[in-house]
């Protein structure tokens, strides 16, 4: 498996009003794309889930600049999907999940910065709303 960003120049012919951008880290942000938030920015690629991945991972990084609300509606959405029965696992396979991404990034050097950056973002937004998802559910 492999994590790649999808660089925004030439995204479906994209100009820059199609982006915000999101400061993801001190020195690191990035550019989403205001109405493809399953295809863009990254993709995962190496396995038979992978469209599913690309899209899971894409819809939480688009999540970054979101409401707590946002982020506790899709995360319940993924966990009435999942195959867990406990919210505490779930929240704990998310984050392996995210950690395993982490060792499979590529890319250039400054590429790989901006991903790393991004998923510690995602670990850490996931912390943070951990307790309002239980509390959810």
């Amino acid at each position: 498996m492999k994590v790649i960003w999808k660089r925004p120049d030439g995204f479906h012919e994209a100009v820059p009003s199609d982006y915000i951008v999101v400061e993801v880290s001190e020195n690191s942000r990035i550019w989403l794309h205001k109405r493809d938030q399953e295809n863009y920015p990254f993709r995962v690629s190496g396995g038979w889930q992978d469209e599913d991945a690309s899209q899971k991972l894409n819809r939480l990084v688009n999540l970054i600049p979101k409401s707590s609300r946002e982020w506790v509606s899709y995360l319940t959405e993924l966990f009435n999907h999942s195959t867990t029965d406990s919210p505490q696992n779930f929240l704990k396979r998310e984050q392996e999940w995210l950690e395993e991404l982490g060792r499979n990034l590529k890319g250039d050097t400054w590429e790989v910065e901006i991903m790393t950056e991004t998923l510690k973002k995602l670990k850490k937004m996931l912390d943070q709303i951990s307790e309002e998802f239980l509390h959810a559910l």
